[in-house]
């Protein structure tokens, strides 16, 4: 008799857009602060650390239900200092438009179905003249956003189609996977249960997502990027930050 073992690995959903029904049980209007600490692994003592204000807001425009996501990135080095808006369609959270200002200027894009390009309408684009051909994609600036609204379950595995808006690596399929749960205890001394959500960059770099069961949100991460740590913690409670 002759034995054959078959190992079923779990399937992968490849996610382009996401799920309707996701959106609307899990996205709410919500401001979120995040602590972001790097630290380099030959010198430890040296550390950068950032605070990341999140904002998501629900508009209607043009009869078309529209999702707003604002970010502001405060840090002591001005060069590391950012301010991003971002729009998407309500339906499927696939991006509309994105803008972000640095001290090496500004960009701004408008998506199509089919392409992005360099916003014309917006003063002093730097990107002005852009042009991507590409399948749907998600808008990698907002992964914190993204995660959440997944069909997350044990064992689930998600090739994500990603790009950062404008950037030299066209969209491309990066792997997800809930590899186990773990409880994260708060502040107060509650316990909330989590997914843990990985990607392995490559063989030395990877990056966790802890994403709470309930209420959907990531409330911490931690990634090694070869050279160093870099965590991302979510603050219990958001201040007003100009």
């Amino acid at each position: 008799m002759v034995l054959i073992a078959v190992c079923c690995a779990a399937q992968v959903d490849t996610v382009y857009h996401l799920d309707s029904r996701q959106i609307k049980k899990y996205l709410k209007p919500s401001s979120n602060q995040y602590l972001v600490f790097i630290q380099m692994k030959k010198t430890p003592q040296k550390t950068m650390t950032y605070i990341w204000s999140r904002d998501v807001r629900m508009k209607r425009k043009n009869n078309t239900e529209l999702i707003e996501i604002e970010q502001k990135w405060y840090a002591s080095d001005t060069t590391q200092v950012r301010y991003l808006y971002s729009q998407m369609d309500a339906q499927d959270f696939s991006p509309l438009y994105h803008y972000s200002k640095m001290t090496r200027g500004v960009e701004a894009y408008d998506f199509y179905k089919d392409k992005v390009v360099g916003s014309d309408s917006v003063a002093n684009n730097t990107k002005k003249g852009f042009e991507l051909q590409s399948k749907p994609f998600l808008n990698w600036e907002l992964d914190m956003e993204t995660f959440p609204l997944l069909d997350l379950k044990a064992g689930k595995r998600f090739a994500i189609n990603f790009y950062h808006p404008g950037g030299r690596t066209e969209p491309k399929l990066y792997e997800y996977q809930v590899i186990g749960e773990e409880n994260i205890r708060t502040i107060e001394g509650a316990v909330v249960p989590c997914w843990k959500l990985k990607i392995d960059y490559n063989e030395k770099s990877w990056a966790v997502f802890y994403i709470s069961k309930k209420g959907r949100e990531v409330l911490k991460m931690e990634e090694d990027f070869g050279m160093g740590v870099r965590y991302k913690v979510k603050l219990s409670n958001s201040i007003p930050i100009r």
